[in-house]
């Protein structure tokens, strides 16, 4: 995974960033005690208060995270991590994180549809251009329209898309390779790139799936600690007997991604997912 902002930027992530430790030391803006008093995330909480307050955000202007995903990732693990992303936007401490969490709940299930819809479209036409031949209202109805048109020109717009995307990995493996020379070699031979594209689809309609699922249940399991929501703070938590694996993560930073034969295809299908899931702004 990766990013790039130019260096200065209006968010920032959690998983890489550094503060003044005076701010913290003397709760500049309410950024202790927005944390403490029920706060869940503390990047998004912070891109809030910087943005606010129009205090600048400086990060890497280019970075490169190695992120190995486990072998035994599952529908449902990678389902709770798609919960975590959308659970974040329903949390806040200000009325200006509120509303930025609320335009990137609409902007984010806006496009991600936004980008499924062409497929179902052209799905429907390719259907009725084949069942035409047998009905002569489909037939005038397709013989009428741009729809075979249409689809092809997106067949064309997914290729491209498609080798834009084995160009980037290429380019990121090869700073990997560079970066971790003692580490086994990682290549693009594992990648089946038309898994890839479906998994790219089924996680864009998800997405808004998920937000509204976290909308209306104000609650999130994470590694079997159940966090609940009210007003956008942390209400309750109730630890669970059992411990439940939420993350994704490989156990070992080296290893080589493949299709195991003996694993189903949903699994490997929910592994990619997460491969180009791209972790956003609000990951925790």
């Amino acid at each position: 995974m990766g990013f790039a902002t130019g260096g200065k930027t209006f968010f920032l992530w959690g998983g890489c960033m550094m503060m003044h430790a005076d701010d913290f030391r003397q709760d500049r803006y309410g950024i202790v005690s927005g944390l403490r008093d029920g706060g869940y995330s503390d990047d998004m909480t912070l891109a809030a208060i910087a943005g606010q307050h129009k205090r600048l955000i400086f990060s890497p202007p280019v970075a490169v995270f190695p992120h190995p995903l486990a072998s035994d990732l599952s529908f449902s693990r990678y389902w709770n991590y798609l919960r975590k992303q959308t659970f974040v936007l329903e949390s806040y401490v200000s009325n200006v994180n509120w509303m930025m969490n609320r335009a990137l709940f609409t902007s984010h299930c806006y496009l991600s549809w936004g980008f499924v819809w062409p497929y179902i479209m052209a799905l429907v036409h390719v259907l009725a251009a084949l069942r035409a031949p047998y009905s002569k209202v489909v037939k005038e109805a397709s013989d009428s329209s741009w729809g075979l048109f249409l689809v092809g020109l997106l067949f064309t717009c997914t290729l491209i898309e498609l080798v834009s995307m084995w160009n980037l990995t290429k380019v990121e493996i090869q700073l990997c390779n560079m970066l971790s020379p003692e580490g086994p070699k990682v290549s693009l031979d594992s990648y089946n790139w038309g898994l890839v594209f479906i998994a790219v689809l089924v996680d864009n309609f998800l997405y808004p799936v998920s937000a509204i699922r976290s909308h209306f249940s104000q609650s999130i399991n994470w590694s079997g600690i159940r966090y609940y929501l009210r007003d956008g703070k942390i209400s309750k938590i109730e630890r669970e007997n059992s411990s439940k694996y939420t993350d994704l993560g490989g156990k070992h930073l080296y290893g080589k991604r493949t299709y195991p034969p003996n694993k189903s295809l949903l699994g490997y299908l929910s592994r990619t997912l997460v491969q180009w899931h791209q972790p956003k702004k609000y990951d925790v």
